[in-house]
């Protein structure tokens, strides 16, 4: 009787000591409501008792100051399978992001891991206490997606069987170090590489696209010039009241010289007409005769008064 009260007692004890030794910080964004499980534990949590797998059963998710984001491995725990994967990258994404700061890539959460597990993968047995949601299961290539994992949601989630037993004193438990970001904007490293070459393609495109519009234009402007012609005869009779043109060829038949030929009078030279003086008609000009002249007498000797 004793035995069988005793039982269940050890075992609310034991689960109870295990949740006092994995530890995270509360969501400060409600809009990242979607991400929690089913049993109402937030991204920091879930993803605090995966790392506690491989961490002897005690694992703390230190709270992000402002402009900070949580790192992957770097000493000890580069070969922490329980980190080095992409199903414990993305929750602890997700961690970063309903606290209203920023999320590194895969790349650089995963650079000092001696090995990492197969991507969507968690290598571990899933731990009891938590639901591991079905978006953290995403492969997220190099940049996990917020769009694309609010997509997918939660069901169906993966669960355990296996118990945490800690282990080791809450003094040394493992824990993710935060460090300073980039940046303060929700968005990774890799955002800024992407929205470049975004930038780029559009202005090669740009480019060609104006040459195109320019070859085009080119090629109207020639067939136009080419199919120019001359106007017809009802376009020239609409202008000029039907005025017909007509083309008179010029003369080309040279007369040529006749030589002279004594019996032909018609080869004879032409007498330049002989010096003469030229008379006018004087009928109606004044005329003068003998009988109009003043009578002279003669000289008598005297002098005349």
């Amino acid at each position: 009787m004793l035995d069988s009260l005793l039982v269940p007692y050890l075992a609310l004890l034991i689960i109870g000591s295990v949740r006092a030794q994995v530890s995270a910080p509360d969501c400060s964004d409600s809009s990242y409501a979607w991400s929690y499980n089913s049993l109402g534990q937030d991204p920091c949590l879930i993803v605090a008792y995966l790392a506690a797998v491989c961490s002897n059963g005690a694992f703390s998710v230190p709270a992000l100051l402002p402009q900070h984001s949580y790192t992957g491995p770097s000493g000890q725990d580069d070969d922490d399978l329980c980190k080095c994967n992409t199903v414990a990258y993305s929750l602890i994404s997700a961690c970063d992001a309903c606290q209203q700061e920023s999320w590194i890539t895969y790349t650089t959460w995963r650079i000092n891991c001696t090995s990492v597990a197969t991507p969507g993968t968690f290598p571990k047995p899933i731990p009891e206490g938590t639901r591991v949601p079905s978006w953290a299961y995403i492969d997220p290539g190099d940049d996990w997606n917020v769009t694309a994992a609010q997509l997918v949601g939660d069901a169906p989630e993966v669960t355990g069987s296996v118990a945490i037993v800690p282990t080791s004193t809450p003094g040394s438990q493992s824990t993710i170090t935060p460090q300073t970001s980039p940046s303060s904007a929700s968005t990774s490293s890799s955002k800024s590489n992407s929205n470049a070459g975004a930038i780029a393609g559009g202005v090669v495109g740009g480019v060609v696209g104006a040459a195109l519009i320019a070859g085009i234009v080119a090629w109207f402007a020639l067939r136009r010039r080419g199919t120019r012609s001359v106007p017809s005869t009802a376009y020239i009779d609409s202008l000029g009241g039907g005025m017909e043109q007509t083309v008179v060829p010029f003369p080309l038949t040279i007369e040529t010289p006749r030589l002279y030929d004594p019996s032909d009078p018609s080869t004879y030279p032409t007498q330049a007409p002989s010096p003469t003086i030229y008379t006018t008609n004087y009928s109606n000009q004044y005329t003068s005769s003998a009988s109009d002249l003043p009578s002279r007498q003669a000289y008598s000797g005297l002098p005349e008064v």
